[in-house]
């Protein structure tokens, strides 16, 4: 029988592999060690057992081996695509399925989902302070987007004794607390539902999407892969080679193409710089960018 998988690479392989340099080497900068080197796709950009649950002590990886897989061959292909000129709408929306997951596998989105799921479950105390329905629906809804609340719900919750409903919602946060996982409620169903994806999705194709072309190929790609404001998607950047980026920004009336053209000097540097300052860990790209980079890398991502 064959081993579980222990490494769980949350910037997937395929995606590294295009920071190889002509002569085959991947160099990376490891900030733990403080070194550049070359190094592997296999070695880098992945923790141990970061999507393994355990509900009821049930060694469970197939997050990694079924979701995940699906999620990075998809994105491969449409790598593939984008990266040898298709620009077409339909690219565009693959590449948005592929992005939305990535921002739902992130390290540091997946260990807040307990903390926000409790917030969520004890932001349903505040229906017993709202004065009618449609405000606090509006109200809840736009501070944890992609929820909804029926009528019914919200008039359930009304009816019962703040101490009784204080005792489920302390039940649901001792059960959210729990190490092993819930077989009913998963961390990793953040990254398994589609229904959250669509909804990132849907954030990404409503931005104006350009490819950024240098030609020096200079662009590096950090251990944050895509890159965002935290709680906000109106814009987002990501090198999906040495030699292109992609950059998505609001815009009144978004082209449903892809645009490119040509980075400019001061484009590569600026994302170059952003990438590196955001690292946790891990930076690949050309070594002579790498050097230039290095004093930019931020603090490390506790070892695996």
């Amino acid at each position: 029988m064959s081993q579980k998988p222990r490494k769980h690479h949350f910037v997937p392989q395929f995606w590294i592999r295009r920071f190889v340099v002509p002569d085959g080497k991947l160099w990376c900068y490891d900030h733990s060690k403080g070194e550049i080197r070359a190094s592997s796709p296999k070695q880098v950009m992945q923790i141990a057992n970061l999507y393994t649950i355990q509900p009821s002590r049930v060694d469970d990886v197939s997050l990694e081996t079924v979701d995940l897989n699906r999620v990075d061959s998809e994105g491969s292909a449409v790598f593939d695509r984008v990266l040898n000129g298709d620009c077409s709408q339909s690219a565009k929306e693959e590449l948005a399925s592929f992005f939305a997951a990535q921002v739902l596998r992130d390290p540091d989105v997946v260990s807040q989902y307990n903390p926000r799921a409790q917030e969520l479950a004890l932001s349903l105390l505040g229906a017993f302070d709202a004065t009618d329905f449609v405000g606090f629906k509006q109200y809840w809804e736009q501070r944890f987007p992609g929820t909804s609340i029926t009528e019914r719900e919200y008039l359930h919750i009304r009816s019962m004794q703040i101490p009784d409903i204080e005792n489920h919602l302390e039940a649901i946060i001792s059960a959210l607390d729990c190490s092993e996982g819930l077989p009913e409620l998963p961390f990793t169903d953040l990254v398994r539902s589609t229904e959250s994806r669509r909804i990132i999705r849907d954030q990404l194709l409503a931005l104006d999407w350009t490819l950024k072309i240098d030609v020096a190929e200079r662009f590096v790609l950090g251990d944050a892969g895509a890159l965002y404001q935290s709680g906000a998607l109106n814009s987002l950047s990501a090198a999906l080679s040495r030699g292109v980026a992609l950059l998505l920004n609001a815009s009144s009336v978004p082209n449903t193409k892809i645009s490119s053209m040509k980075a400019l000097v001061y484009e590569v540097d600026n994302l170059n710089l952003e990438s590196a300052a955001r690292s946790r860990r891990w930076l690949v790209g050309q070594r002579q960018e790498l050097e230039r980079l290095k004093g930019q890398v931020g603090k490390s991502y506790p070892p695996n």
